[in-house]
């Protein structure tokens, strides 16, 4: 049986901050507030240069301008990719992103230390993407306060119903639902909007992955989703804002 694809991920993670050295510049813009963007404008738009599943989507991608597209779009936030060797990004197209736009940025990465979360506020993010599949109750629980310290919010992912253990004593802001197993990167649409439609208690859900045209956004919001992280359809496409234009028709 191969190994998954997030159990290389995790083992190249540890690798990867052990040499990970911390910014000692100053952060220079308040924190926004990224749960209340999502109640307002529901799309989460993602820099997203390559994935273990796509390959190279969009490699030489300026990530400023891609930013500042999603903003004039209308996107509540931008997501960005820090995996150097999965994904292809880096902190540096955080800070870039960061400094562009006027809406929240979310620090997307397989957060397990709490070196990344200062990385993350130091180069301007306002919310880190915490993984239920990847941490344990105690990690769980020791990075969303670290994170809260800093006075950042946590978008915490899952892709089972079980996987809301790690969160019985503590409620992240907003809770995803990954219809990507990310064990073996199979997308099940249909299982993530069960899984949402089983979580009345969470007021602000975001539905995350395959979501290519307002059909998925409609899937979606039926179940009970405010939000929606989009990466793939937007990044691979010619013209970012029909596909826009086209999520955007489902939440009618």
């Amino acid at each position: 049986m191969r190994e998954s694809v997030l159990g290389r991920i995790l083992e190249n993670k540890k690798r990867e901050i052990e040499s990970l050295v911390v910014s000692t510049r100053e952060r220079n813009k308040p924190v926004l507030d990224f749960r209340q963007a999502i109640l307002d404008r529901h799309f989460i738009c993602e820099v997203k240069k390559s994935s273990p599943t796509l390959g190279a989507i969009n490699q030489s991608a300026d990530v400023e301008k891609v930013a500042e597209l999603y903003e004039s779009l209308g996107a509540a936030c931008v997501s960005v990719l820090t995996d150097r060797d999965f994904f292809s990004g880096s902190f540096k197209d955080l800070r870039l992103v960061a400094s562009k736009v006027n809406i929240p940025v979310l620090c997307k990465d397989f957060i397990i230390s709490e070196k990344q979360i200062d990385m993350a506020y130091v180069m301007g993010a306002d919310a880190i993407l915490l993984m239920a599949t990847s941490l344990l109750k105690e990690d769980y629980e020791r990075l969303y306060s670290y994170a809260k310290a800093k006075g950042l919010q946590v978008l915490l992912e899952i892709h089972e119903l079980e996987e809301l253990d790690v969160v019985r004593d503590m409620k992240p802001e907003v809770l995803g639902v990954n219809s990507r197993n990310l064990k073996t990167l199979e997308i099940d649409k249909e299982k993530g909007a069960d899984i949402i439609r089983q979580l009345p208690e969470y007021d602000v859900k975001v539905a995350e992955s395959g979501m290519k045209d307002q059909d998925d956004i409609k899937l979606m919001t039926d179940a009970g989703a405010v939000g929606f992280l989009v990466g793939s359809s937007l990044m691979s496409s010619e013209d970012p804002s029909v596909v826009f234009e086209s999520l955007k028709a489902g939440l009618k």
